[in-house]
């Protein structure tokens, strides 16, 4: 990452130094944040943080995350459609302060958009379709995880809105940010991984009550679950829970088959 300070942030600026922060205010807002997101809250997690993230950095209207996956971005996180669309146009055009911040693995202060350099098409596209004059977007460092990149966006109807304090408060935003975020994906892949071998239970069982009832190989009793599931347009683990339940199988003759 490029050191630069945050002073008088230009467009596409880099930051690479922590501006300075009161240490009291920040250990502060590090327990607040705890307190405030949380796994009970009614808000997904992701969703409280990017809440947060508007009610803690001064000169924030907006705030979203974004995570690129298997070569796409997406933006499971905003505070309303401002922000989704702030993200969307830089994911149509394919460069902006939240797109250039996650590839870059760099955090990126913004001056007035409109005044052209980097992103100009976003600059000007954003400021009119959005009414978003400033952004400071950096990338979140998520744990054990190399195949999703994410950022934190946050955004201004402001000019040159982010100075040397915002842009250290949400620094320490982002820290929290990304233990937020690896938590969350791991969490869906436990719920995954347990999905799948609950479907993987459910198959294995059907598979042996058709053995059983009818005399068949094991080849033979998968390939009738695929034909059922196939003909009735159901996910394979559903027709296997159907007969895990049942004990039956049924195939209904497609209109028009011999």
């Amino acid at each position: 990452m490029n050191a630069h300070s945050a002073h008088s942030p230009r467009d596409g600026q880099v930051v690479g130094t922590v501006p300075q922060v009161d240490l009291r205010e920040v250990a502060g807002v590090m327990r607040s944040l705890s307190e405030e997101i949380t796994h009970d809250d009614p808000q997904s997690p992701l969703q409280r943080l990017v809440s947060v993230a508007v009610e803690r950095v001064p000169g924030t209207r907006w705030a979203s995350v974004s995570l690129l996956r298997t070569g796409r971005f997406t933006t499971p996180a905003a505070t309303d459609e401002a922000a989704a669309r702030a993200d969307t146009l830089q994911y149509e055009i394919g460069s902006g302060p939240c797109v250039d911040a996650a590839l870059d693995d760099s955090v990126y202060v913004t001056g007035d958009v409109t005044s052209g350099g980097r992103w100009r098409e976003w600059g000007e596209r954003v400021a009119s379709e959005v009414g978003v004059r400033s952004a400071f977007a950096q990338r979140l460092h998520l744990l054990d995880d190399s195949q999703i990149v994410a950022s934190l966006n946050i955004y201004s109807d402001q000019p040159a809105a982010f100075d040397d304090h915002a842009v250290g408060m949400g620094l320490v935003l982002a820290t929290h940010a990304s233990l937020i975020l690896s938590e969350t994906i791991a969490r869906d892949r436990a719920d995954n991984l347990t999905r799948a071998l609950e479907s993987n239970r459910e198959i294995g069982v059907a598979i042996g009550i058709l053995m059983h009832q009818h005399r068949l190989t094991r080849d033979q009793a998968f390939d009738l679950l695929r034909v059922a599931s196939q003909d009735s347009n159901r996910k394979l683990a559903d027709v296997a829970a159907d007969v895990a339940d049942t004990g039956e199988l049924s195939i209904r003759r497609r209109a028009g088959s011999s």
